[in-house]
């Protein structure tokens, strides 16, 4: 919420209506001068409001404002339950990390043996914990083969595998797998 300004505030409608004996009394025209007079002060605050919330000068500043305005008091709905584990830089390297590992043309060693490799090697061993296996297959080496056979399509598993041809190139393997600890044990970086 911004911070609010001193000694800001506005009237309410029923405040600022004249009560009908004096509307009366103001055939003179003085009740116009009123209604100016309460315009000026509102526009002169509205301006402050903007300036307030960073809005500049145009034409659909007061629009802007409104906005600003609607998001403070309807903010939009916080997603309920925990942060999923997996997110694209974590998959993304798993991809990466099961295709290091298989074997091309040799059956024996293709994804599912690399994922029960992948299973008892740390940082994976530790990022799975034994309640998801229950959600997601029946041990630790078949959630990471369903993630695998999710993600390994995803575009963000070809910026994996480009990011790590690039490592590789340079010779920075190391530093590859610094990264793939990194996304691991820190999937949601702040």
């Amino acid at each position: 919420m911004a911070k609010k300004i001193p000694e800001l505030w506005f009237q309410s409608e029923e405040t600022r209506k004249p009560g009908l004996l004096t509307a009366a009394h103001w055939d003179d025209g003085s009740l116009g001068e009123h209604r100016k007079k309460y315009g000026e002060e509102d526009s002169a605050k509205l301006l402050l409001l903007c300036q307030q919330y960073g809005i500049q000068s145009s034409p659909i500043m007061f629009y802007e404002l409104a906005l600003a305005l609607a998001r403070e008091i309807y903010p939009e709905p916080k997603k309920r339950g925990a942060k999923s584990k997996w997110t694209a830089l974590n998959k993304g390297a798993l991809v990466v990390e099961v295709e290091r590992l298989m074997r091309p043309n040799d059956p024996a060693h293709g994804v599912e043996w690399a994922c029960k490799q992948l299973s008892k090697r740390e940082p994976w061993a530790s990022f799975l914990e034994a309640k998801e296996s229950g959600t997601l297959g029946p041990n630790l080496a078949e959630s990471l083969r369903q993630v695998y056979f999710g993600f390994r399509g995803d575009k963000w598993a070809n910026v994996s595998r480009d990011a790590f041809k690039m490592y590789e190139h340079d010779g920075g393997i190391e530093q590859w797998e610094d990264c793939v600890i990194d996304f691991v044990r820190n999937p949601h970086p702040k």
